[in-house]
């Protein structure tokens, strides 16, 4: 298998994990996987870009999820109380 296989494969792992446990920690992993995935496809050998790439989208994907997923969940437990 290729490199950008590995980092799929695992990246869709975590967005089923994510869909079982709806949390937001698995989601920020399978789009940073998903993004290393592209890296690893332009530039399979080079195994420091790919990692790299995948600690730099965590915290940017984190920052960027949180808030929308606060809202979702907000929105959720007022509708059901009215």
């Amino acid at each position: 298998m290729e490199p950008y296989q590995y980092w799929t494969v695992a990246g869709f792992v975590f967005i089923f994990i994510e869909l079982i446990t709806l949390r937001t920690l698995p989601l920020v992993f399978a789009g940073s996987l998903l993004f290393a995935a592209v890296i690893a496809f332009k530039y399979p050998e080079n195994i420091f870009a790919q990692g790299l790439t995948f600690v730099i989208f965590m915290p940017v994907l984190f920052f960027a999820i949180k808030p929308y997923i606060k809202n979702k969940l907000k929105g959720g437990q007022n509708s059901e109380h009215k």
